[in-house]
């Protein structure tokens, strides 16, 4: 169950930011938005856009990293016996602060 929660959050993460990210009038907000949507669902992608510039998507590299972390939170909450949904909000939501840290180093060139 974490593993398709952090799958389908991601790709919706990734879809929603690339929309936003690939609009010819997104700045400001909407660009903080997008890139932080963007590099919450790949976080991959993120540390090749912090690095390179720009916008990547190495999609099967992000899915690789989310089915781990599905495995790994699925793993943590059993031994911590928590509900696998609860540990898998919590890596949603370290992704998000990720995400939200690396947009702040990357500026959208149109």
């Amino acid at each position: 169950m974490a593993t398709g929660l952090l799958l389908g959050m991601g790709a919706a993460f990734m879809g929603v930011g690339l929309f936003l990210t690939g609009r010819p009038d997104c700045a400001g907000v909407c660009e903080t938005a997008g890139l932080t949507l963007l590099y919450a669902g790949g976080p991959v992608s993120a540390l090749f856009g912090v690095l390179f510039g720009g916008v990547f998507v190495a999609w099967p590299l992000e899915v690789t990293l989310w089915v781990v972390l599905g495995f790994v939170s699925a793993g943590v909450a059993d031994r911590r016996r928590i509900p696998a949904s609860g540990a898998a909000l919590v890596v949603v939501a370290a992704a998000l602060i990720y995400g939200l840290v690396l947009s702040q180093f990357v500026e959208i060139g149109l």
